[in-house]
């Protein structure tokens, strides 16, 4: 059998000895075992609550004009963080990393616009809902669309991972060109240059889009699904979503919690939040199938 120059020169056995280790750590990354349970007392000793949150999706996490990272979801942290008494600190995450964010212990919770969905139930423990979020297709102004058959043969930007991309990806609409990107941000651009016709997206995004592009200009065209988001903590951390479901049930009772959603959100919270994260119950409730 003939032998390649790079298995007879030193340079070129360096070379794979380099390739193969390289390769071995990255195995070695991929199979290390998950982050430690965290303790609520470990979290207290530390000083610092380390959440993950999305800091590029106005109205839930950004940066005001005054450079002061604020949104509904930074001020849920400072919250949740206030009550432990430590201090907080916000860790930038997007769909496609949060989990992993979580899962690795980079993080000691996610409040990153998080549905509780059936298949992420497997992955993560999520807490009682603390918010409400609605996913819609937004296009320019126009007749509401009645259902999936009004897509037919768009380009659909999604932010790749999301609730929207799923429900999108399962439609399968016919012609229907689904473009997929990293985040909200890179996912409005998209649309406001035209390199998409459509995007799915919170309804929140609405908003965004008059800021830039002027108010009237894209409209929410057709409702996806209406879902509850929850805190994400690593699996088996009962004694940590029990602690939050504690404080989302204060929050809530004390008004604290529907007056910040309100703030930043624009809308009330249902008076009949589900009371838990877990099991069957929240599901999204469906609206275009």
């Amino acid at each position: 059998m003939m032998k390649t120059s790079a298995s007879l020169h030193p340079a070129g056995r360096m070379r794979r000895l380099l390739l193969s280790a390289a390769a071995t750590l990255a195995l070695g990354s991929v199979l290390a075992p998950a982050a430690q349970a965290q303790s609520v007392a470990a979290v207290k000793a530390s000083g610092v609550l380390k959440a993950g949150v999305q800091v590029a999706q106005v109205p839930w996490g950004f940066t005001d004009g005054q450079g002061k990272l604020t949104g509904f979801e930074v001020e849920f942290v400072r919250m949740v963080a206030k009550d432990l008494g430590v201090q907080p600190q916000i860790v930038p995450v997007t769909p496609a990393n949060r989990t992993a964010a979580l899962l690795t212990g980079q993080v000691d919770m996610l409040a990153a616009v998080m549905g509780i969905f059936p298949d992420r139930q497997k992955v993560v423990l999520f807490s009682r809902p603390y918010a409400v979020n609605e996913n819609v297709v937004i296009a320019k102004a126009g007749p509401q669309m009645k259902g999936w058959e009004d897509l037919k043969g768009m380009r659909i930007g999604v932010p790749r991972g999301t609730p929207q991309d799923k429900a999108l990806t399962d439609a399968k609409v016919p012609d229907a060109k689904l473009m997929r990107f990293d985040d909200d941000a890179s996912t409005v651009q998209a649309l406001v240059s035209g390199q998409v016709d459509a995007i799915g997206a919170a309804v929140t995004q609405v908003g965004n889009l008059a800021q830039v592009a002027g108010a009237g200009k894209y409209e929410s065209r057709l409702v996806l699904s209406r879902v509850y988001d929850g805190v994400a903590v690593r699996p088996g951390e009962r004694e940590w979503v029990d602690y939050l479901n504690d404080l989302i049930s204060r929050k809530l009772a004390d008004g604290e919690l529907p007056a910040l959603y309100k703030q930043w959100i624009g809308k009330d919270l249902p008076a009949d939040m589900p009371d838990t994260g877990e099991g069957d119950a929240p599901l999204p409730v469906i609206v275009t199938r």
